[in-house]
This record gives C-alpha cells, sequence and structure tokens, in this order.
C-alpha cells in the first residue's frame, strides 16, 4: 500500500525552488558537481562520501533483530539466518523451501 493522497511528503518547496534556481543558472550544477569532485580529489573524506553516495546509494543499514522471537520472523529472515546471515536483502535467497518428504502421511 502506498502512501496516503494527502502525505506532507509530496510537497517539496525547497526542491522546486532549487529546480528553477537551475534552469536560470545551468551552468551552476555542473559547477558545484566540478567542486565536489575537486575536493573529493583532494582526499577530503566527507566529500569523498558524498560522491560514492551520489553514485551508489547509500548503504543499506542492518537491522538487528535478535530481540524478536524465531516465530515472528519472516520466512525470507529465517533462511538468510540458515545461510550463515551473509546474505544482504538485495542478495537475499529467492528460492522456496526445500520440500521435506516424510513417511507420515499427516
Amino acid at each position: 500500500m502506498g502512501r496516503p493522497l494527502g502525505s506532507p511528503n509530496r510537497e517539496k518547496p525547497f526542491q522546486d525552488a532549487l529546480r528553477i534556481a537551475l534552469r536560470n543558472r545551468p551552468l551552476a550544477l555542473r559547477r558545484v558537481a566540478d567542486q565536489l569532485l575537486d575536493k573529493a580529489e583532494q582526499g577530503n573524506l566527507a566529500y569523498i562520501r558524498e560522491l560514492v553516495d551520489r553514485l551508489d546509494g547509500k548503504p543499506v543499514q542492518v537491522v538487528d533483530r535478535r530481540d524478536v522471537p524465531i516465530d515472528q520472523l519472516s520466512d525470507a529472515e529465517l533462511y538468510r539466518i540458515a545461510a550463515g546471515g551473509g546474505l544482504s536483502p538485495d542478495t537475499m535467497l529467492l528460492l522456496p523451501p526445500a520440500k521435506v518428504r516424510s513417511d507420515d502421511p499427516s
């Protein structure tokens, strides 16, 4: 289910104002990007992080679920745990659980 139609996050007045300003000064964004790249090239870690975040996206945040009882974990979470916990949500195991053969017909 998506956000409600009246969501306050829909309006972004600063983004709108920034887009208008950039239309009036199309080379300004290029100059800002050049400055960001120059500072990153000089070894400034904050600018390097910003550049990497803009290119690759921010790293996925790990949520610690050790306090949740096992019967409340999703199948996907249980599969990741069974696989050694090394799977991120992006590489989540998408296979259904193996069918277990049983001699018991119940």
